[in-house]
């Protein structure tokens, strides 16, 4: 009876996802990096990317966060190149270093799926000023838009025609903004709605996160906003801490969980420095021993802007469809660490939270933890769905995985995918008998 109960209650929040408009269900790209074919990426409560190394799932995943950018709206001047080159998650790429095999001569393709909108567009080099929108197509309320470049006008002004009506679209960076069509106004008004919210939606991490501080200042202008590198994760704790909103208790009492320690929130933490505050970022352990957090392990410290950022979107401080993209959450830390981690992800999407959970990993323990939660009922099997990611004769593919009410995968794994510690056992008592 509990789990049919619990099933019910899963079966309830999946509808209310499905009747969010504003959810990017997913996106494509064809002609980026390693993949030269369209490929697929849905984005579920938990989407995971499999696959060796350097075949492309930094890639696949950076490009969230590099399209979200080209997508705000502070930046949008009809004279600047469609993507925005200061995006951290380019790393300082340019369009001929993102476009497959540096085929310049081709284009990129993107493309975006909402429930009720769905928007394609293509990316062309146009010299030194940057790369263009060569042309797009948008499907709103079931009507069909495509543009392509108009014979006269800026780099951001295309022509556009639908049920043989030509009209002309103002676009900055990747969004139109404006038309000259009154009966195009409620297009270009729902695709800017739908392109503000994605734009504002992504928080990365990269693999690459920066240690925690030692001492940390808190300013009055502290927003708590955990950067891509984690910086900001000691201001972000303290501030939910004071507010007493949950989320820094919940980081605590993981911590408890995986190394018997949790955060010091003391009011007397407070020093008072030329009128500046500043706190310790510092845990007690069980035994009541006072230690900075960037003493306690690499890992542990690497993992805190993980599962912060999982808490704020599950209590809504990330907006209303926050898309969490993370490189590698697992990254130093010991097994154990890692099967709390990815428990605490699956937590709070049982727990209800709207966001998508995008992560590229090489744990196997990520994939058990999801397993054990469907086939506890604590997430439903249409939540999840794994990608392997692989390279071939037509560039990189993306193989979605997915999985029934049993923790099977549907379709089955590549041969060989996580069988590297069974064949070393193997190895290791073949040699034993061979010296014996």
């Amino acid at each position: 009876m509990k789990s049919a109960a619990r099933r019910g209650q899963l079966e309830s929040r999946g509808i209310r996802r499905m009747q969010n408009y504003c959810v990017l269900n997913a996106v494509e790209f064809a002609k980026y990096r390693a993949f030269e074919q369209r490929q697929r990426l849905e984005l579920k409560p938990l989407t995971l990317l499999f696959g060796r190394n350097s075949v492309g799932k930094s890639a696949a995943l950076r490009l969230l966060p590099i399209l979200a950018a080209a997508a705000q709206r502070r930046r949008r001047d009809a004279d600047r190149a469609v993507l925005d080159y200061s995006s951290p998650a380019l790393r300082e790429a340019l369009f001929r270093d993102l476009i497959h095999n540096g085929q310049v001569a081709s284009g990129m393709q993107f493309g975006f799926y909402w429930n009720d909108v769905s928007y394609g567009v293509t990316l062309r080099d146009a010299g030194a000023g940057g790369e263009v929108i060569a042309g797009f197509d948008a499907t709103v309320k079931g009507k069909t838009y495509s543009g392509g470049p108009a014979e006269s006008g800026g780099r951001g002004d295309l022509e556009v025609e639908v049920d043989g009506v030509k009209s002309h679209w103002k676009f900055a960076g990747l969004c139109p903004y404006t038309t000259d069509s009154e009966a195009d106004q409620l297009a270009v008004g729902m695709l800017l709605e739908r392109l503000d919210e994605f734009a504002t939606s992504v928080r990365w991490l990269g693999a690459v996160r920066t240690a925690v501080p030692r001492l940390f200042e808190m300013r009055a202008a502290s927003d708590g906003e955990i950067k891509p590198d984690g910086s900001g994760v000691a201001e972000a704790i303290r501030i939910s801490a004071q507010a007493g909103d949950g989320a820094a208790e919940a980081v605590s009492k993981w911590l408890e969980k995986t190394c018997q320690c949790s955060l010091s929130f003391a009011a007397s933490d407070e020093a008072l420095l030329y009128n500046r505050r500043f706190y310790p970022f510092d845990v007690i352990t069980a035994t009541g021993r006072r230690i900075a957090v960037r003493d306690v392990g690499e890992g542990i410290a690497q993992a805190l802007p993980v599962v912060m950022l999982c808490h704020q979107a599950l209590l809504g401080q990330l907006g209303a469809n926050p898309i969490l993209a993370f490189e590698q959450p697992e990254l130093h830390l010991h097994p154990t660490a890692a099967v709390n981690l990815a428990d605490e992800v699956v937590a709070c999407i049982a727990q209800g939270s709207r966001a998508s959970h995008i992560i590229e990993t090489h744990a196997e323990s990520m994939l058990l933890s999801v397993q054990i939660a469907i086939v506890e009922g604590r997430i439903r099997p249409e939540d999840v769905v794994v990608y392997w990611i692989s390279p071939g004769d037509l560039g990189t593919t993306l193989r979605p995985i997915t999985f029934d009410e049993s923790g099977f995968a549907i379709g089955g794994w590549p041969q060989g995918v996580f069988r590297e510690t069974l064949d070393q056992a193997r190895r290791l008592a073949q040699l034993r008998i061979d010296h014996a």
